[in-house]
Protein backbone atom coordinates (compact mmCIF):
# COMPACT_ATOMS: atom_id res chain seq x y z
CA UNK A 1 0.00 0.00 0.00
CA UNK A 2 1.43 3.44 -0.39
CA UNK A 3 2.84 5.67 2.30
CA UNK A 4 0.01 8.27 1.36
CA UNK A 5 -2.56 5.95 1.42
CA UNK A 6 -1.18 4.37 4.54
CA UNK A 7 -1.05 7.96 6.01
CA UNK A 8 -4.88 9.22 5.25
CA UNK A 9 -6.02 5.88 6.63
CA UNK A 10 -4.29 6.37 9.76
CA UNK A 11 -6.01 9.63 9.77
CA UNK A 12 -9.38 8.61 9.43
CA UNK A 13 -8.61 5.84 12.03
CA UNK A 14 -7.26 8.54 14.49
CA UNK A 15 -10.21 10.62 14.02
CA UNK A 16 -12.64 8.08 14.53
CA UNK A 17 -10.86 6.63 17.60
CA UNK A 18 -11.44 10.54 19.05
CA UNK A 19 -14.86 9.91 18.14
CA UNK A 20 -15.04 6.49 20.32
CA UNK A 21 -13.49 8.39 23.34
CA UNK A 22 -16.24 11.24 23.32
CA UNK A 23 -18.67 8.25 22.77
CA UNK A 24 -17.30 6.77 26.15
CA UNK A 25 -17.10 10.05 27.75
CA UNK A 26 -20.78 11.12 27.07
CA UNK A 27 -22.07 7.78 28.12
CA UNK A 28 -20.60 8.34 31.33
CA UNK A 29 -23.68 10.47 32.26
CA UNK A 30 -26.65 8.33 33.32
CA UNK A 31 -28.33 6.91 30.70
CA UNK A 32 -26.21 8.72 27.34
CA UNK A 33 -24.83 5.50 26.54
CA UNK A 34 -27.66 4.67 25.23
CA UNK A 35 -27.80 7.54 22.61
CA UNK A 36 -23.74 7.36 22.05
CA UNK A 37 -23.19 3.83 21.19
CA UNK A 38 -24.97 4.49 17.81
CA UNK A 39 -21.69 5.42 16.59
CA UNK A 40 -19.42 4.18 19.09
CA UNK A 41 -19.97 0.57 18.24
CA UNK A 42 -20.06 0.54 14.15
CA UNK A 43 -16.89 3.23 14.70
CA UNK A 44 -14.87 0.24 16.61
CA UNK A 45 -15.98 -2.17 13.87
CA UNK A 46 -14.28 0.48 10.97
CA UNK A 47 -11.15 1.17 13.24
CA UNK A 48 -10.58 -2.73 13.62
CA UNK A 49 -10.53 -2.21 9.74
CA UNK A 50 -8.61 0.38 10.06
CA UNK A 51 -5.84 -1.75 11.94
CA UNK A 52 -5.97 -4.43 9.94
CA UNK A 53 -5.23 -2.49 6.50
CA UNK A 54 -2.46 -0.47 7.73
CA UNK A 55 -0.99 -2.82 10.29
CA UNK A 56 -0.26 -0.42 12.55
CA UNK A 57 0.25 -1.88 15.46
CA UNK A 58 -3.52 -0.91 17.13
CA UNK A 59 -5.59 -4.51 16.20
CA UNK A 60 -5.38 -5.65 19.32
CA UNK A 61 -6.06 -2.73 21.24
CA UNK A 62 -9.00 -1.98 18.74
CA UNK A 63 -10.30 -6.14 19.37
CA UNK A 64 -10.47 -4.98 22.97
CA UNK A 65 -12.10 -2.43 23.09
CA UNK A 66 -14.94 -3.66 20.58
CA UNK A 67 -15.47 -6.28 23.53
CA UNK A 68 -15.42 -3.19 25.73
CA UNK A 69 -18.10 -1.18 24.15
CA UNK A 70 -20.68 -4.38 24.34
CA UNK A 71 -19.35 -4.70 28.17
CA UNK A 72 -20.55 -0.75 28.56
CA UNK A 73 -24.04 -2.02 28.18
CA UNK A 74 -24.11 -3.70 31.35
CA UNK A 75 -25.98 -2.14 34.09
CA UNK A 76 -23.47 0.24 36.72
CA UNK A 77 -20.86 -2.01 35.84
CA UNK A 78 -21.38 -0.21 32.36
CA UNK A 79 -19.22 2.82 33.85
CA UNK A 80 -15.93 0.68 34.35
CA UNK A 81 -15.78 -0.08 30.83
CA UNK A 82 -16.43 3.16 29.75
CA UNK A 83 -13.91 4.13 31.05
CA UNK A 84 -11.71 1.18 30.02
CA UNK A 85 -12.82 2.38 26.57
CA UNK A 86 -11.57 5.98 27.27
CA UNK A 87 -8.28 4.33 27.85
CA UNK A 88 -7.57 2.35 25.30
CA UNK A 89 -9.20 5.07 22.83
CA UNK A 90 -6.64 7.26 23.95
CA UNK A 91 -3.95 5.26 23.74
CA UNK A 92 -4.42 4.03 20.15
CA UNK A 93 -4.94 7.97 19.30
CA UNK A 94 -1.57 8.50 20.67
CA UNK A 95 0.27 5.79 19.17
CA UNK A 96 -1.80 7.01 16.00
CA UNK A 97 -0.46 10.51 16.23
CA UNK A 98 3.08 9.52 16.36
CA UNK A 99 2.58 7.16 13.18
CA UNK A 100 4.26 8.34 10.46
CA UNK A 101 3.62 5.24 8.13
CA UNK A 102 5.23 2.24 5.87
CA UNK A 103 6.40 3.01 2.47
Amino acid sequence: MRSDTVRLLNLLQLLSEIAVAVGYLIGLIPFAYLWSYTWVIPLVFVNLVFAFLTNNGTTIKTIINIVVSFLSFIPLLGIVFRVIGIVISLINVRELSRYRGRG
